[in-house]
């Protein structure tokens, strides 16, 4: 349920469509899995090793939850904005929800 392939990451930022928040940005694009998948990038601008992988960890555990009640038939990107390294969890998964609600990726 992972984006790993550099060239899937660019098909999603340059087809897909786009949430930008305070904390980051969300790209999607259509796939034909039928399933929604995850991709991170977490640049260091957001901070030191310890800081991104902890980020990674919270993004991956919202999606967990969120994937189940979404609607399939999607790869996102996630990338982060520095201000997300200072964010609470609930945070991070509101302003997440919003994303998905704005692309379409679950119901209101």
């Amino acid at each position: 349920m992972r984006l790993t392939d550099s060239t899937e990451f660019e098909r999603v930022y340059k087809q897909g469509t786009a949430y930008r928040g305070r904390l980051f940005s969300v790209h999607a694009f259509p796939n034909e899995l039928g399933f929604l998948r995850l991709g991170l990038s977490v640049s260091k601008k957001v901070g030191n090793a310890v800081v991104r992988n902890t980020l990674r960890r919270k993004m991956r555990e919202i999606f967990a939850v969120v994937a189940g009640e979404a609607k399939g038939n999607m790869d996102l990107v996630i990338s982060a904005r520095p201000a997300a390294r200072e964010a609470a969890f609930e945070e991070l998964r509101e302003e997440f929800d919003r994303a998905l609600r704005k692309l379409g990726a679950v119901g209101s």
